[in-house]
């Protein structure tokens, strides 16, 4: 039997058939003429919001509150999650055919052969089949195995000392009897950090600049990642994590940190320094997945998350996943050619959000997202950023404080002042004056419990900070090495003038040609 295609798919499908199989019910309420089929609550209840409406033709339906039409194809790939036959990161087109071909009683070939080659090749790491050479801090000679994998890009041998435990070279010899070196990071589960699950492996840079880039054969990237604290903290006990899309920019992050305290004369940075070497730092080694994300959140629920991932749209993406994730939100997201982020979260109801990426605003996102968990936190944070001395919670500036915690002060603060007007005055005896002082006295008691609540709650409960580099670079380490991501345009400008300088034309006639251009296609538009 031929295989259908997408035109035999919306012929032979009935959109209202595959709603129905959707997990949608028919409304008879609103008529048959415009058939619409809602979602079905535990409850036995109508899920608010959640509707689809059958347009006239009978081939398309669409949501009420966005009349975006979906036949029988966009459907499908837009509500992946709906259908039996989807597992996560499954190609969308396979999921159209497979759900279509059930419905249409249509038995398809489950291809043996290749799933077979597919298991056959499925590999499970072996930490024994690398010889390993360890970084050991006092031996010059073994010292000098790590210098081309670190004098590239820029990490300084004291921040390879703080991370010494966290990477060495692994060399494996191949069936063609070739020997391969790389530096690796090792991969380990957040709930077994005793066992190495796969390695994120770096090769030496040519001559081009260019090196290699990797996972060792059979790693769980999945669910592993590289997990360094410079302190040698317990997951448990951190206070700060920040993540990353590989281990160079959290070691190049480290150090540029780290001078940038040291420098720094304020009488906290010694303490600064302390909790970031206390601190945990992650790479995902690329595209980090949910088993990542839920896998640390789940050992560090009250640590902060510093979000540190690359300056590009991709990051971007992985840090409002992050957010999505940690407030246990079912989502999907996809970006869109125009560079926008389409989020489905069917956590309660179907939701569907549609997001401009450019200029990126992580707070402001996250609250349309319904996934801002820092509100209390960020009614305190004004006020903790103005705290003159980080050991004493009452040094700040008063003004800054929530509503609630600024109604405790003006409390105690006028019965301070009634207190002194009093005892100066020499016009209130003493039985009257210490009445007054045990009303100071309890005043600032409630003032001070309330501070130290709400300051304990912002300091354990945990935040999730969006954390990137400077906007000039892509990532952490090209901060470190000063590649700026405009240096690199204006070359490209520059080169282009220069080609059109050997054509003949100035960049001023160049650029004259264009605005012409442009003018006769704005004419045209209007005629």
């Amino acid at each position: 039997m031929a295989e259908l295609n997408y035109e035999d798919f919306k012929k032979r499908v009935n959109i209202q058939d595959l709603l129905v199989d959707a997990g949608y019910t028919l409304n008879r309420r609103d008529g048959l003429r415009y058939p619409s089929y809602v979602k079905i609550g535990s409850d036995g209840r109508r899920v608010r919001g959640d509707k689809f409406i059958v347009t006239g033709n009978g081939l398309c339906c669409f949501r009420p509150q966005a009349w975006k039409n979906y036949n029988i194809i966009s459907f499908i790939k837009e509500h992946p999650h709906f259908f039996s036959e989807y597992t996560p990161g499954m190609n969308t087109d396979r999921l159209v055919n497979l759900v279509c071909n059930r419905l249409l009683n249509q038995p398809i070939d489950r291809r043996p052969s290749i799933v077979t080659e597919r298991e056959r090749s499925e590999k499970v790491f072996n930490l024994q089949g690398y010889r390993q050479i360890d970084f050991y801090k006092d031996d010059r000679e073994r010292l000098k195995a790590f210098y081309p994998y670190f004098k590239s890009r820029g990490i300084t041998l004291d921040t390879q000392r703080m991370f010494s435990n966290n990477f060495f070279i692994a060399m494996r010899e191949a069936s063609n009897g070739k020997t391969y070196t790389n530096l690796a990071f090792p991969l380990r589960k957040p709930n077994d950090p005793a066992t190495i699950v796969g390695l994120e492996e770096r090769g030496r840079a040519n001559a081009e600049g260019k090196m290699y880039k990797g996972m060792a054969a059979g790693s769980n990237a999945t669910e592993g990642m590289w997990i360094a604290c410079p302190a040698g903290e317990a997951l448990d006990k951190v206070k700060d994590v920040y993540w990353f899309e590989s281990a160079y920019d959290a070691m190049a992050f480290y150090q540029i940190t780290k001078n940038e305290l040291k420098n720094d004369k304020n009488q906290d940075s010694e303490k600064e320094l302390s909790l970031l070497d206390k601190s945990v730092f992650v790479s995902t080694g690329g595209n980090p997945s949910i088993h990542q994300f839920k896998g640390m959140i789940a050992e560090t629920s009250e640590a902060t998350h510093h979000l540190c991932f690359d300056r590009d749209r991709a990051g971007r993406m992985f840090a409002i996943n992050f957010a999505l994730t940690k407030a246990g939100k079912v989502f999907n997201t996809y970006g869109t050619p125009k560079g926008k982020l389409i989020v489905t979260d069917t956590t309660d109801k179907y939701q569907r959000y549609e997001l401009n990426l450019e200029p990126f605003e992580f707070d402001r996102l996250t609250k349309i997202l319904g996934v801002d968990t820092q509100t209390q936190q960020s009614a305190m944070a004004e006020y903790m950023e103005s705290l003159r001395n980080k050991e004493d919670i009452f040094s700040g500036d008063e003004y800054l404080l929530p509503p609630d915690l600024l109604k405790s002060y003006a409390k105690y603060e006028s019965a301070c002042e009634e207190y002194h007007s009093a005892k100066y005055s020499r016009l209130v005896c003493k039985e009257d004056l210490e009445d007054i002082g045990d009303e100071l006295k309890a005043s600032y008691e409630v003032y001070k419990a309330a501070m130290k609540s709400a300051a304990s709650q912002y300091e354990s409960a945990g935040r999730t900070i969006y954390q990137p580099c400077e906007k000039e670079y892509k990532d952490w380490n090209d901060q470190l090495l000063d590649k700026r991501i405009v240096a690199e345009e204006d070359n490209a400008v520059d080169k282009a003038s220069e080609n059109s300088v050997a054509a003949g034309n100035s960049p001023e006639e160049k650029r004259g040609e264009e605005n012409n251009e442009e003018e006769e296609r704005t004419c045209h538009f209007h005629r």
